[in-house]
């Protein structure tokens, strides 16, 4: 019997240029440019590294870290990686993985691109 489930890590890191948060959250679908699916099944991993200056909350960083018990398109999740580092002239660091009851691949930032992962 095989023990393979549906699953992805996230090991994810951004430097983001300063940019102040107007309202009190940010919109994680429209931030990465991607679609409800993928948005939903990340925010609880998802976090902003942010400062106080005086009355405005300014976001500098955005991290993906943990696991889901699921799996998503990874190519239109590493177009949505792909256009947060354009938009915002900066660079991911680290990687996430992506097994399901077949494949097993691992992505490495800045590039995503595909490596098959062997047991």
């Amino acid at each position: 019997m095989d023990n393979k489930s549906d699953q992805m890590t996230f090991d994810l890191k951004i430097n983001l240029k300063e940019f102040e948060l107007k309202t009190g959250t940010i919109n994680l679908k429209k931030f990465l440019n991607t679609n409800n699916s993928i948005a939903r099944s990340i925010e609880p991993i998802c976090s902003f590294s942010h400062y106080v200056n005086f009355a405005e909350t300014l976001i500098n960083g955005f991290q993906i870290n943990g696991s889901i018990n699921s799996v998503f398109n990874h190519k239109r999740f590493t177009q949505s990686l792909k256009y947060l580092q354009q938009k915002h002239q900066s660079t991911w660091s680290g990687q996430f993985t992506y097994n399901d009851r077949i494949d097993s691949f691992i992505f490495y930032a800045p590039d995503f691109e595909l490596l098959k992962k062997y047991y």
